[in-house]
């Protein structure tokens, strides 16, 4: 008997083994093949244009004798060691563990078999899952055969009971592997290759105890990756993440745990045999890393710096730990050092920060930040034409705090728009008294975070404020640091064209550094650029001097005014003045000074008619 085909169905004939309980069994009282194979047909037909049908059972074992007369297309039933019948194609049904061993049970094809269905059965099987498998064979032995059937014997039952057995374990095994894959793709960062925090976290509560504690020290290299992708974009920032795991890998010790545990974060709990901490290979480490972009012809610098915990200092936390080691690298970096090691000094550091962040709001409302105003001149003549408005802090019991004191801290809290906001509002004010006393020709700029500038209420909040006053818009000059290119592009852009339609102009600090371009003008028009400092470091060398021409040269004719910051000798305000640079800022002529002095110095040179 062979397979037929009745109309879209096509029937294919099967020889069950009859005493396979409860993987395959007849059933005498229904007439009927159970179990988890007869199932797994059944669910077959269900989802397919074939129609499995069981032949007939004698008392004894047919299913040899019918696969030799291809009166059957299926053979089933047979379990791994067993002989399979000649000439028929096998295909595994599924896997078990029976007395300690994997068995695998099979299906035969027989020569009588459609050809297509050996393709289409294998499909099926192979989304039946191993759970699935465990949960129809529980059911069928949840069942117990009919007493009438004289093939199911106390064997069957035996094997039954083992394969139930077996089947558990392995599911539980599959579940072990899928579970330790599962959590190596979560602890695994995908850039670098590196395991990730909670790795880390694993691996330290097993090896760091009381007693070992004091021969680990944990190192935190952090990497500025925001001014990275600024300055390169998001494809150079991944390589550079990739050739920092890669040096570090270098440095690490059999003992050491190597980790990526933030975006802009490399942890390195190094096994040390001393409670002084070597930082002689970090310094090369770091040399090696930073090596990249002059290897590459890269026109950018990686900003990478190194925090040292120590501990033996004490302390349980990982993740208090962890945060302590990653400002003490961020202040590394601030102070230009390539390591810092976190110690007493550096506790009470962040102490006095915190208790800084926690009275921004209060030192705002009480007029803690003062305005101050550091003057640009016209190159041509050196006299006054506008300034710059700067934020210092008169705290009540430090005194008279630098930005470098608060600024950071500020940015990596999120609080740095409270001061943003709290200059303009002051710049405004500052304007509008000039205005007030007949002075309607003096700029003055206004400096942003980049965050601010991205928020996408930026320019409502903006107009908010200066809508308070009445001076002349184009007075205001809104500075952003380098270009639009990095994260929130899209968003600075729409920011900008709004603000310019409001009159106000834009200029781009620390123009030139990175991939900051003359390209960038042409799709974000700024009125003005300020020449990054190191053009200006530069100047007097000739390579130096004949970028700072050209780029000049180029701005005017785009028609944009050229400003030069950081101008400290009278050389370089005099080769600045040959490339004809329009605006100049620096020590050279003036330092920043208090918003009445500034008020006043503007009004007595408008009297006497130079400024």
């Amino acid at each position: 008997m062979r397979s037929k085909r009745v109309e879209d169905t096509i029937l294919v004939y099967v020889a069950g083994n009859p005493d396979a309980y409860p993987l395959e069994y007849y059933d005498s009282a229904s007439e009927t093949y159970q179990g988890v194979i007869p199932q797994l047909f059944a669910q077959f037909s269900a989802q397919s244009n074939y129609e499995i049908v069981y032949y007939a059972p004698d008392r004894s074992d047919q299913r040899s004798h019918l696969a030799r007369n291809l009166q059957v297309d299926l053979l089933s039933g047979y379990a791994e060691g067993e002989e399979l019948p000649p000439e028929t194609e096998e295909i595994v049904l599924f896997h078990t563990r029976y007395q300690g061993n994997e068995r695998s049970y099979y299906l035969c094809f027989t020569k009588a078999a459609p050809e297509s269905l050996r393709t289409d059965l294998q499909q099926f099987l192979s989304a039946v899952s191993q759970e699935e498998i465990s949960g129809l064979l529980m059911e069928s032995a949840a069942v117990a055969p009919n007493a009438g059937s004289p093939t199911v014997g106390m064997g069957a039952l035996v094997l039954c009971a083992a394969l139930l057995a077996g089947i558990l374990v392995l599911v539980m095994c599959r579940h072990r592997r899928q579970i330790k894959k599962i959590r190596r793709e979560l602890e695994c960062d995908r850039t670098t290759g590196l395991g990730r925090f909670d790795e880390l976290s694993r691996v330290w509560s097993q090896k760091v105890t009381e007693k070992t504690r004091i021969l680990y020290h944990l190192i935190y290299f952090y990497l500025d990756t925001d001014h990275l992708h600024r300055m390169a974009g998001g494809q150079v920032t991944e390589e550079v993440l990739r050739h920092c795991a890669e040096i570090l890998r270098e440095y690490s010790r059999q003992d050491d745990i190597l980790a990526r545990v933030a975006e802009d974060g490399f942890v390195l709990l190094r096994f040390s045999e001393n409670q002084e901490p070597n930082s002689a290979w970090i310094a090369t480490a770091l040399q090696k890393i930073r090596a990249y972009c002059p290897e590459h012809n890269k026109a950018f610098e990686i900003d990478i710096a190194a925090g040292v915990y120590p501990m033996s200092m004490g302390g349980q936390d990982l993740e208090e730990i962890l945060f302590l080691a990653g400002q003490e690298a961020r202040h590394a970096l601030a102070v230009r050092k390539d390591v810092s090691v976190f110690t007493d000094e550096a506790r009470k550091r962040l102490q006095l920060e915190k208790k800084l962040r926690d009275t921004v709001a209060q030192a705002l409302d009480g007029n803690e930040f003062q305005l101050y105003v550091q003057f640009y001149v016209d190159a041509s003549t050196d006299q006054i034409v506008g300034g710059e408005a700067l934020s210092r802090w008169f705290h009540p019991e430090r005194g008279l705090m630098l930005p470098g004191m608060f600024v950071p801290f500020l940015e990596r809290e999120g609080q740095i728009a409270k001061l943003d906001y709290h200059c303009l509002q002051s710049a405004c004010r500052f304007l509008q008294t000039l205005c007030d006393r007949g002075v309607q020709d003096f700029f003055l700029s206004c400096n942003f975070s980049r965050d601010t500038f991205a928020a996408s209420d930026f320019p409502q909040r903006c107009r908010e404020i200066l809508n308070q006053y009445q001076f002349p818009r184009e007075l205001l000059i809104f500075e952003l640091t380098e270009s639009t290119a990095g994260p929130g592009f899209s968003q600075i852009r729409s920011n900008m064209l709004l603000l310019k339609e409001y009159g106000v102009r834009i200029a781009l600090d620390d123009f030139g550094e990175g991939f900051t371009s003359f390209a960038d003008l042409q799709e974000y028009p700024a009125d003005g650029i300020k020449l990054d400092k190191a053009f200006i470091d530069h100047d007097l060398t000739k390579p130096g001097n004949a970028i700072v021409r050209a780029m000049i040269q180029v701005g005017h004719e785009l028609g944009i005014t050229i400003l030069a910051e950081g101008v400290e000798s009278e050389p370089q305000a005099m080769a600045l003045r040959e490339a004809q640079c329009d605006v100049i800022q620096g020590f050279q002529f003036h330092a920043p000074i208090p918003e009445a002095e500034a008020i006043e110095r503007i009004l007595k040179a408008k009297r006497a008619g130079n400024r």
